[in-house]
């Protein structure tokens, strides 16, 4: 009779079981980090998706799992492993974005949409096309804190978490860049409504 995979009893609901997956995988487990990715991969994909568009997602999985199978000697397990994998994801997404600004190429559709909700709840192709300028041109650490919490419907405090950054830093990048999106939209586009009232 064949013996259950050690990782059995964590993927149908032991919480301590993660470390024992973690450490096998740190020791060069290819099963037990391949159970990991597994149990994880829906939502990478979902997150890259979200943040990079259809067409580039599964070349930057790539770039976060090689990464991640690399750097996984050095992962301390202060976070959870899905935590880390996903800031590994938002440094692969950021080389991507500054690549793609290289090459000229827009961001998706699907970013430019979130943020103009914020600024007109109809958003019309004017205030797309006037975000998705003004997004191409904010810093690269506000255009991250903008997409995490939108996209990945993460609080701030998480998106401090995923980025390593101070909170403090964080909610003074989101709102930062919220001000200059709207101070520099015609105002017609801005919406009365106050964003900072329902930030989570």
């Amino acid at each position: 009779m064949n013996q259950s995979p050690p990782w059995r009893e964590w993927l149908i609901g032991n919480k301590d079981s993660e470390a024992g997956l973690v450490k096998a995988a740190q020791r060069g487990d290819q099963n037990a980090y391949n159970t990991l990715i597994r149990h994880h991969e829906t939502l990478l994909l979902c997150f890259l998706v979200r943040r990079v568009g259809s067409n580039a997602a599964e070349d930057v999985r790539q770039e976060t799992l090689l990464a991640a199978w690399t750097g996984l000697p050095k992962f301390g397990r202060k976070v959870r492993f899905k935590t880390w994998l996903l800031g590994i994801a938002v440094h692969k997404c950021a080389d991507h974005f500054r690549h793609a600004e290289r090459q000229g190429v827009h961001l998706p559709l699907e970013i430019v949409e979130n943020i103009s909700a914020e600024v007109e709840a109809d958003t019309s192709s004017a205030v797309s096309e006037a975000v998705q300028d003004l997004l191409t041109k904010l810093p690269s650490d506000q255009r991250e804190v903008l997409a995490l919490y939108y996209e990945s419907e993460l609080t701030l405090a998480e998106v401090a978490q995923v980025l390593e950054r101070n909170p403090n830093t964080v909610k003074a990048q989101f709102y930062r860049a919220h001000k200059q999106i709207k101070q520099q939209l015609p105002q017609e586009m801005v919406t009365q409504n106050s964003m900072q009232s329902s930030v989570r």
